[in-house]
């Protein structure tokens, strides 16, 4: 295991979340099954077994997520292996602290636990949570390099993407400029700095950027392509302007405004619309890019690889929270992203 780098997503999941809350004690059940299921006895001795262990396991587990949300943030200081270590002590302490608790109780209200030797239920409950917690461990260790493997594959992408400047863009956009230059100087100017506007964004390396901020760029490209292509271009904004502040990762949608010129309005024999519309909602911001289709399109590859690019950042900056539909209806492609504010707005 190795030490925590700044920024780097700790190995243990945010136990303060609901969804691993709700994931734990389902799975601290699971095993009061199994271990009621190896127990011998009639079914009479099983279910009281299945209630008494169901009680225990699900307190151990509840105090110990307790516990680890409280301490989330000391522990992601930590390095992977020392983190470690601390997790797994303080899970044996809680429920060896249980287990004593447990018999005292059973011994005062004459329960059979309360019968037992304290220290054979504390070395029976002891192996049981060394087991359970070094799997446990094991697999958030697992799960998190996996993640971590993720996150890099994504970052890779991103720099590619940033990377990624059509040639014949570039070289369209250049003579266009030049030609400009000559009848109308002050749209050459203007054109330079969307331009330069572009490659910036591409060399800035931002992971998040304001919706606003994104939209400004989308604009820069579609003004110098507005250059290009004149009144077969044209342009809707119906913005909202509460998602603004909203952050969202960076470049995401001038791939999908790039893919409406190239393999929408550029195929277009008399050109078309691009639509862009944001709302805020109460628990997302999303955003709407549409524009009319050819008759003939030419096949390319180009079109899926810039959208499978978004979906997986997306997934990956939002797990299940975030999503881009497609939808080709009589000639109008949509593509809609959803950015959940929860997220977003901690970004």
């Amino acid at each position: 295991m190795s030490a925590n780098e700044p920024g780097k997503r700790p190995f243990l999941p945010d136990f303060c979340e609901q969804g691993n809350l709700l994931r734990t004690m389902v799975i601290a059940q699971l095993l009061v099954f199994v271990l009621v299921a190896a127990t011998p006895g009639d079914w009479f001795e099983r279910l009281r077994s299945l209630a008494t262990m169901s009680l225990f396991i699900q307190w151990v587990a509840i105090v110990d997520i307790a516990l680890l949300c409280g301490l989330q943030g000391r522990l992601a200081r930590l390095d992977d292996r020392l983190a470690a270590l601390a997790a797994f002590g303080l899970l044996q302490v809680v429920t060896l602290s249980f287990t004593w608790i447990a018999h005292a109780i059973a011994r005062a209200i004459f329960l059979p636990l309360g019968t037992m030797e304290l220290s054979t239920l504390l070395l029976e409950n002891g192996v049981i949570s060394v087991i359970v917690s070094a799997i446990a461990l094991r697999y958030f260790y697992v799960t998190a390099q996996w993640q971590r493997d993720v996150e890099a594959s994504a970052e890779a992408q991103v720099q590619a993407l940033q990377a990624r400047i059509r040639p014949h863009f570039l070289f369209n956009s250049m003579n266009t400029i030049a030609s400009l230059t000559r009848s109308d100087p002050a749209t050459a100017e203007h054109a330079v700095e969307d331009l330069s506007e572009l490659f910036r964004a591409a060399l800035a390396h931002k992971p998040y950027v304001p919706l606003a901020e994104e939209l400004e760029l989308v604009g820069s490209y579609l003004r110098i392509e507005g250059q290009r292509l004149g009144e077969r271009l044209r342009v809707e904004w119906d913005r909202d302007a509460d998602a603004d502040d909203v952050e969202i990762p960076a470049l995401s949608l001038q791939p999908l405004v790039e893919n409406a010129v190239y393999h929408g309005i550029e195929q277009c024999t008399a050109g078309g619309r691009i639509r862009i519309v944001t709302r805020k909602g109460d628990d997302a911001v999303t955003v709407t890019i549409s524009n009319p289709l050819p008759a003939s399109p030419r096949p390319s590859k180009g079109h899926r690889i810039a959208q499978d690019n978004v979906r997986q950042r997306l997934a990956f900056a939002y797990d299940e929270g975030a999503r881009m539909d497609v939808q080709d209806d009589d000639g109008d492609y949509q593509v809609t992203i959803r950015i959940p504010l929860a997220r977003s707005e901690t970004t």
